[in-house]
């Protein structure tokens, strides 16, 4: 249903401004009823902070089946301009809206502070619907169906304007689309008008540019091996320019990157264990640099190598007229030295062990990995448990380490074959324009030919394509050996949670579990809760109280002989977070979703950074898909903003905190007036 919103609002005596212009996505399409319904009605007040503060938002959905069935993540950013409090107000489950004191006193003017909310999912419709339908050799399949598949698979992604949204930013917004795909199952990715593909190290990255306040679709086709993709990113952002949806992307994929962080909450673990694997990772970084820093280099100067004594020997074996392709019978030649002690055949061994090399090095940096995720993993959901958990990771990844190595054999066997022909065609017609066309006195102009054949290698678009098939092998092997060091550690890990004594509810682990129950903590182990706490019967009781003006508050107001028609919601400090109060309910199962719902999300975090440098490398240039879409949201800002008339009866400032033309900025609930604006980033299951 739509929701509309009143023009005017009830005197406050600390006036939260909204000053900034906010940026928004939105989630998929649910049958939403929209939290905080319409807007209050304007005689009634909400109680409000004394502090001057605007709020700007990141809002974090995980998609399943193209549509959000999962909690929002919503991580709220204060700015604060006059000292004083700060109140926020949420929703229950019922749609009433409850306020919190943010921090739970005064803030100083030209600080900020943060708070993370999770709404329950239904709760909301946001700005962006997102449908998404698969195909496996044309027929239209469930997700699980292409998952491991073989064939032609087919992406149909549609996002539009949802009506039933009760803020403007589908009007205004860039909706921007992004996936990924690894080589090693597909070595290109189809895709409509609009769309951009790219090679990003082991990955094709595919990117789609969707457009302001219209319905936009776009089909994707690979023919896979063994199919798996990344989840598919949809985010948004407001932007008059290319320089703004570059810094307003980035600060979006920044804060999802760090969204564990936010989570957390500093919630009490096992300090001891946390810092000895901290300091584990920090050796393990330092040793994949150095490794890394060291291999790399050796492997480039050894295919350099390689290919000067190729074509070298090659040249010895040419005869008679030399033409502008491969001589065969001297490639014959060269092959036939391979099995004596020659320098191509030295030059082969070395340039393999630089390859095993260069793969072997990147296994610190999987170790490195895994340690980092342990510890967040620990820090998100205490050790209860966990060490099982390590050893089935380290099995899988040891067994996808091997399968991957061999497919980065292969994929380096079929890339050599055709590079090494296209080299050699390359380097013949380069030596024939040298010597006249013929092989006397080849020798002599070996060495300029190598330079302009490399030279050629970078600017021939046919030709680097080849370079790039090379490359994607290199980079699947040493991807298969990061994930055989991330194995390797992890059965280390799992030894040294077991050995730590925290295993099983450990105090530390009673301590996390403890957090949720308060409002009093920051992050996640605070807000987390709201939508497994507490009862049906809980969130009517308190709409009821709030309605009829009895809750905490009103009862207080009573009790002191007041009498007044001034609404006053409950704040954190009389009830729990939101209205929710009561029991904690599958604490454990409540935290694993969590934590896959925050690894989907800083996973498409790598994305959208990626998206971005590939849609505008330098702020200034943009790919054409993009500058459209953002001279039409330049102008749908520009149409929708209505002027403030500082003479009006509403006035300047209370038109500001109101929001454009009177619609809310705030994507909980429009009793926020303070909200200036918000960013979405939506996230599909992976397959």
């Amino acid at each position: 249903m739509m929701v509309t919103h009143g023009t005017k609002r009830g005197r406050h005596p600390g006036r939260i401004a909204a000053r900034v212009c906010g940026i928004t996505v939105s989630c998929a399409m649910m049958f939403a009823a929209a939290a905080g319904g319409a807007a209050p009605a304007r005689q009634t007040e909400y109680a409000s902070g004394t502090a001057v503060a605007t709020k700007t938002q990141d809002v974090f959905g995980i998609l399943h089946e193209g549509t959000i069935s999962g909690e929002l993540y919503i991580a709220n950013d204060f700015q604060i301009d006059q000292s004083g409090t700060v109140i926020d107000y949420g929703v229950t489950r019922a749609g009433a809206p409850v306020a919190e004191t943010v921090g739970k006193g005064e803030h100083a003017a030209g600080t900020s502070t943060n708070t993370l909310t999770k709404v329950s999912s239904g709760l909301k419709a946001m700005p962006w619907a997102v449908h998404v339908q698969y195909s496996l050799n044309g027929p239209n399949v469930d997700s699980s169906a292409i998952s491991g598949a073989n064939g032609l698979v087919g992406l149909h992604v549609t996002v539009s304007p949802n009506p039933l949204a009760d803020t403007d930013y589908a009007r205004t917004t860039i909706p921007i689309i992004a996936f990924t795909v690894p080589t090693k199952v597909t070595g290109a990715v189809t895709g409509s008008s609009g769309t951009l593909v790219t090679q990003k190290g082991t990955d094709m990255l595919v990117i789609a540019v969707g457009r302001p306040a219209r319905i936009t679709s776009f089909d994707f086709f690979f023919t896979a091996k063994h199919c798996s993709m990344s989840p598919l990113a949809v985010a948004a952002v407001e932007a008059s320019d290319t320089a703004e949806f570059s810094r307003s992307m980035t600060a979006l994929a920044m804060r999802a990157g760090n969204l564990s962080d936010i989570a957390i909450g500093g919630g009490k673990h096992d300090t001891k264990l946390l810092n000895r694997l901290k300091s584990m990772r920090d050796v393990e970084r330092d040793k994949a640099k150095h490794a890394i820093a060291a291999a790399d280099p050796a492997y480039q100067q050894a295919f350099h190598d390689y290919m000067a004594a190729y074509v070298t020997s090659y040249t010895g074996h040419l005869s008679g007229s030399i033409g502008d392709s491969t001589q065969m019978s001297a490639l014959l030649g060269t092959a036939g030295e391979l099995n004596s002690d020659t320098p191509v055949a030295r030059a082969v061994a070395n340039i393999s062990n630089a390859t095993n090399d260069r793969s072997a090095a990147r296994s610190h940096q999987g170790a490195a990995d895994a340690i980092d995720d342990t510890i967040r993993q620990i820090e998100l959901r205490g050790t209860t448990g966990l060490a099982a958990d390590l050893k089935r990771q380290a099995a899988s990844q040891t067994s996808r380490a091997a399968k991957d190595f061999k497919t980065g054999q292969k994929m380096m066997h079929d890339a050599m074959i055709p590079f090494s022909m296209a080299y050699t065609d390359a380097y013949t017609r380069h030596l024939s324009k040298m010597t006249g066309g013929t092989a006397s006195g080849a020798s002599t102009y070996a060495r300029q030919a190598i330079e302009q054949t490399n030279d050629e290698f970078t600017s021939n678009k046919n030709l680097k394509t080849d370079n790039q098939k090379v490359q994607a092998a290199l980079d699947t092997m040493a991807a298969a050996k990061a994930s055989e060091g991330q194995g390797k550690m992890l059965l280390t890990l799992a030894a040294l949670v077991a050995k730590s004594g925290t295993g099983d509810a450990s105090e530390a682990s009673k301590s996390a579990a403890a957090d949720w129950k308060t409002v009093s903590a920051t992050g996640l182990t605070s807000y987390v809760s709201q939508s497994r706490v507490g009862g049906a019967a809980d969130d009517a009781d308190n709409a009821a109280e709030h309605r009829a003006g009895t809750g905490s508050a009103g009862r207080a107001n009573s009790a002191a002989g007041t009498h007044t028609t001034t609404f006053v919601a409950p704040v954190a400090s009389e009830r729990l977070l939101y209205g929710l109060s009561g029991r904690v309910r599958g604490l454990e199962s409540d935290m694993s979703g969590t934590v896959d719902d925050v690894v989907a999300v800083e996973t498409a975090a790598d994305i959208i950074r990626n998206a971005v440098d590939t849609l505008a490398p330098d702020e200034a240039s943009a790919s054409s898909a993009l500058t459209r879409a953002i001279d039409e949201a330049r102008a749908a800002k520009a149409k929708v903003a209505a002027p403030i008339d500082a003479q009006s009866s509403v006035g300047a400032l209370e038109a500001s905190r109101i929001g454009r033309e009177g619609v809310s900025r705030d994507v909980v609930t429009p009793v926020n007036t303070h909200t200036a604006g918000a960013r979405f980033l939506m996230v599909t299951d992976k397959l």
